[in-house]
């Protein structure tokens, strides 16, 4: 995750750069793997992804 295209995959909803509707909300997003037990960051940042997500399918910019 990141905030430019040109150095991460995804932004900080974890949305894909290059495909509108693609949201990665699993363990995909981390560069490396975790050394602790990393459920609930997951469970964080796909509540947080699916916040951003049900606001812009509001707003129409989702297909």
């Amino acid at each position: 995750m990141g905030s430019d295209r040109r150095h991460s995959v995804l932004n900080q909803f974890c949305q894909a750069w290059d495909v509108k509707n693609l949201f990665v909300t699993d363990g995909g997003p981390f560069v490396s793997n975790a050394d602790k037990n990393p459920t609930l960051t997951i469970m964080a940042n796909a509540w947080r992804a699916t916040d951003y997500l049900l606001e812009e399918m509001r707003k129409g910019n989702l297909g």
